[in-house]
């Protein structure tokens, strides 16, 4: 294979993992809005699902007991999605996300990575009790 080809297909590759690793992160997030807020910050917010809770976390944290809580919840949604996928996919998605090394690439900590950088963005001024 030539050079050039075998540097198209890395980086098609890559595109898709990126994509990909967004998509599922999409879908995490949307199960995570589809739960209601739990209360963990008390009266000061009138979050209404557990998505808006993790942007706050994001946002003004970290407290390491809320992102052990966090984790233990979006972990298996991550898993969940994860194991939907076709095999082929999933083994596209490890081989583009190891990106050369000898060990296959790791999707549920890509898809756990992305959501931090999307919850940084997110206004939660409307849910603040003034």
């Amino acid at each position: 294979m030539s050079d050039d080809l075998d540097s198209a297909l890395w980086k098609a590759a890559w595109r898709f993992s990126d994509a990909r690793i967004q998509d599922l992160a999409r879908k995490v997030i949307h199960a995570m809005q589809r739960m209601p807020a739990s209360g963990i910050f008390g009266g000061d917010y009138r979050f209404k699902s557990v998505w808006d809770e993790y942007c706050r976390e994001v946002q003004e944290g970290p407290h390491p007991m809320l992102e052990a809580a966090f984790d233990q919840t979006v972990d298996p949604m991550i898993a969940r999605h994860i194991n939907q996928l076709d095999q082929s996919e999933r083994e596209l998605l490890e081989i583009a996300l190891a990106d050369g090394a000898d060990d296959p690439g790791d999707i549920a900590t890509a898809v756990r990575k992305s959501l931090p950088s999307i919850a940084i963005d997110r206004d939660l001024s409307k849910f603040a009790k003034y």
